[in-house]
Parts: structure tokens; sequence; C-alpha cells
């Protein structure tokens, strides 16, 4: 064999050495990126999910306090209605005022829904890797949480008992909105809902056998005889 045909027989053992080890530190690569995907997915979605609810929970209260800022009186809601004994036979709700007070609410929750900045969250690389003892080391890996969602608006109503011949009647606004979750690595969808008091009054007598005017389910209406 010639040296020519020595060197290019190297040449070649050195090509395919080159080669194989290329081909490894892919595969190395692939599963490196494989594990930290499977792990580090639902840990930022936990991460993402916590600080979306409690961004969205801002959100929520923030608008109901907007929505009640001028003050609501348990009148401009209900109306109770007397017997001829000057006993309380019926409450009715006022469901135009109600249907504006919800109206403003949900208005005020999705504009400031809309105005919320895309939130960052950091996650470790050694966390994202599935390593305990490297949990809290490695770089930070940012992501962006961009929270979409729809708000819903509804009344709850509650008698309690306070005293003797006496009753305290509450009602309470409630929102509800569900917040998308986007990130590069999927999506997922998670509730919140804000609840708040927005009128009650103390009702001497009996509990009114009827209560009309505003569409609540049953178990959104709590009596306590």
């Amino acid at each position: 064999m010639t040296d020519a045909e020595i060197k290019k027989y190297s040449a070649k053992a050195k090509r395919r050495r080159f080669g194989r080890r290329m081909l490894l530190i892919l595969l190395l690569v692939t599963a490196v990126f494989l594990l930290v995907d499977r792990n580090f997915k639902p840990l930022v979605f936990s991460l993402a999910e916590a600080r979306s609810a409690a961004m969205a929970s801002q959100v929520l209260y923030g608008a109901l306090a907007e929505a009640t800022e001028d003050g609501v009186a348990y009148g401009d809601l209900m109306t109770v209605h007397m017997d001829d004994r000057g006993q309380v036979a019926l409450l009715s709700a006022n469901t135009m005022q109600m249907n504006r007070l919800a109206d403003r609410a949900g208005e005020a929750a999705l504009r400031r829904l809309a105005a919320m900045t895309s939130e960052r969250v950091t996650v470790p690389l050694g966390a994202a890797l599935g390593m305990t003892l490297f949990a809290g080391s490695g770089p930070g890996v940012p992501v962006s949480i961009v929270p979409i969602g729809a708000i819903a608006t509804e009344f709850a109503t509650e008698f309690e008992a306070c005293g003797i011949n006496q009753t305290r009647h509450k009602v309470y606004l409630q929102l509800k909105a569900s917040i998308r979750i986007v990130i590069p690595t999927g999506a997922k969808t998670t509730n919140v809902s804000a609840n708040m008091l927005v009128a009650e009054s103390i009702i001497v007598g009996g509990v009114p056998e009827g209560f009309v005017g505003y569409d609540l389910g049953e178990e959104e209406l709590n009596l306590v005889q």
C-alpha cells in the first residue's frame, strides 16, 4: 500500500470517527432536550398558573371595588314588601339596577384584564432537568405568560340568623374569569373567582316566604329559617 493510499484510508477513518462522534453528540443533545421538555413544561405551567391566578384575583377584586366605588345601598338592589300585619312578606330584586352593577363590574374586569402586561416567570434550568440536587441551580429560563380570559358575573344572596326575630340578608356580586395561560410549550386554562358583599340589611320578623325578580339558582339562595 502506497503512502497516498494510506493517507486516503486514514482520512476516511477520521471522517467516519468524526461522523460517529457527531451522531452521538446529536443523540445526547436530543435526549437532554426531551428530558428538559418533559420536566420543564409541568413546572412552568405550575408557576404560570399560580402567578396568573394571583394577577387575575387582583384584577377581579379591583373591578368589584371600581364598580361599587360610588356606594351601593340595599334599597337600590332589593325591595321589601310588607303584609297587612306589617310583617315582611316578600323580597323583590331590582333587576335593572342589578344588571347595571353587574355590567359595570364585568366591563371593569375586562378592561383591567386587557391591560395586564405579559408576566415573566424564571425557571432554573436545574429544576427543569428534574434533578433534586441541582433544582435551584443553573441559568434562569424566562417564560412569557399572556393571560387571556372571559368574565362572567352573577349575584348570590344569603339569609343569616343574627338574633331573636332578626335575619341579616346579604347580597354578593361574584366575578369569574377563565384565564388562558399561553407559554412557548403550550397553553392551559385556569378559573379564578372573586366574591364581594355589596349590600346587606337586617330584616326584623320572619324570613319572607317569597323572593322574586332576579334569576338565582337554588344553590345560590341560602335561606336560614
